[in-house]
Parts: structure tokens; C-alpha cells; sequence
């Protein structure tokens, strides 16, 4: 994993700001862990899968849209969102059209939640836009073999969800981090911890630089003073 330095830094940042890290990876390679010790590790998280669960969860705003789109069979007996009887509405080729329905109607709601997580994270030190891209990828026999074994994928389930993702290949090329989820569970978070530490200590630093210059400035701008003062003084 590639330390971090100011010309991987994905926006003009002022020195002090904290770093706001962008988490992905494609299915099954192991993103809700890494995010769960980065909560365990106290780091500030807007998790987009939850943000869905929520709403769809009975009484979640995009329960009723989502009714209203695709009838009375997507909902489960609670009142929420069945996420298998949706899936079989809008996976698959022949229902790319349905898939952009869903996807008018959640993503905007996904938005609203992470600028709502944002405008509050920005209240307590953080910023609005993302930094650095952090990449989790395994190799693709272990992530097929992870996702396969959840209760509710097929093959065939998978393929047209890999389809519809951009390849790790190409996420792995643009990313500024990569955490390799295909090593042990200790070995992995060993990264996360490092990666967390790294950004900590780089922000930290910064902040301590930054109040050294206010210092300088203050104590260069009192001089200055001094001197105009005196330069009275002489003068009178």
C-alpha cells in the first residue's frame, strides 16, 4: 500500500483538513468489514449499503416509491422492502430498463443521506469531498467463492451483478490505496490500521505545521508594529 503524499491528493486540501477517504471494491471483497473496524478504529463512516438497508426497512423512504413502481410483490411481510423479490425484477439484461427505474429512485435518497452524513461530519472537523480512494480487492476465485456462499446468490446472480460493476482491474488502476482482503483477517486489518495511522499522523502533522506559521505570522506582524511604532517614536 502506497504511503500518502500531497500529489495523490484527489482535491486542493489546506493543510489540517481531514482527510476524507473514499472506500470501494466490488462485491464480496470485503468492504463491510474494513468498515466495520475503521468504526471500531473511531474513523467517521457513511456506509452506502446500510444507508439502502435503512431505507428499505418498513417505514424507509423509498418503500412506498419503490410500491408504487414495481407493485406489492417487491414488499415483504413486515411492510419493508424484499430485496431477493426485487432483485428478480431488475437483474439481468432484459431488465436494464427496471434497473434504471430502481436506481432514479434509491440513488437520490443514497445522495441526500451521505450529504446529510457530510453537512453534520463538517460540523466536527471533517470535509465535503473525498481525498483519497482507498481500493479493497481479492483474487477473483475468492471473491466468487465468498459471494457464492451467501444464502441468496446463484451463479448466474452474480455474473450480471459483476457485469453491472466497474472491473477491479480498472478500480485497482485508479485507486490511490489498495487494502488486499485476500490475506488473513489479521493481515488485512494490519493494513487498514496502518492506512487509519497514516492519515492520522499526516493530519496531525499538518495541523501542528499550520500553527507554527500562525504563530510566525503573529509574531512577524507584532515585529512589524514595533517598528512602525518606534519609527513614530523616532520621529516625534
Amino acid at each position: 500500500m502506497a504511503s500518502i503524499s500531497s500529489d495523490r491528493v484527489r482535491r486542493s486540501r489546506s493543510l489540517g483538513d481531514t482527510l476524507v477517504v473514499g472506500l470501494t471494491g466490488s462485491i464480496g471483497m470485503g468492504k463491510s468489514t474494513v468498515s466495520k473496524w475503521l468504526q471500531e478504529m473511531q474513523v467517521p463512516l457513511d456506509d452506502a449499503d446500510a444507508t439502502v438497508h435503512r431505507l428499505y426497512a418498513p417505514g424507509g423512504e423509498a418503500v412506498l416509491p419503490l410500491k408504487e413502481a414495481f407493485g406489492d410483490e417487491i414488499l415483504s411481510q413486515e411492510g419493508g422492502v424484499d430485496r431477493g423479490a426485487l432483485s428478480k425484477l431488475v437483474v439481468g439484461e432484459a431488465n436494464a430498463e427496471r434497473l434504471k427505474h430502481l436506481e432514479a429512485i434509491v440513488h437520490p435518497l443514497v445522495e441526500a443521506s451521505r450529504d446529510h452524513f457530510i453537512s453534520k461530519a463538517r460540523r466536527q472537523g471533517e470535509e465535503k469531498h473525498c481525498d483519497v480512494v482507498m481500493v479493497v480487492s481479492a483474487p477473483a476465485e475468492q471473491q466468487r467463492t465468498r459471494v457464492l456462499a451467501r444464502n441468496d446468490m446463484t451463479p448466474e446472480k452474480f455474473t450480471a451483478i459483476l457485469s453491472k460493476q466497474v472491473p477491479d482491474a480498472d478500480k485497482r488502476r485508479k485507486a490511490d490505496h489498495i487494502v488486499d482482503t485476500g490475506l488473513t483477517m489479521e493481515e488485512t486489518k494490519a493494513q487498514v490500521m496502518a492506512f487509519v495511522k497514516e492519515c492520522r499522523e499526516k493530519v496531525a502533522a499538518e495541523r501542528d505545521r499550520d500553527q507554527r506559521l500562525q504563530w510566525l505570522f503573529l509574531a512577524a506582524a507584532l515585529a512589524a508594529g514595533a517598528a512602525v511604532a518606534f519609527g513614530l517614536q523616532r520621529m516625534k
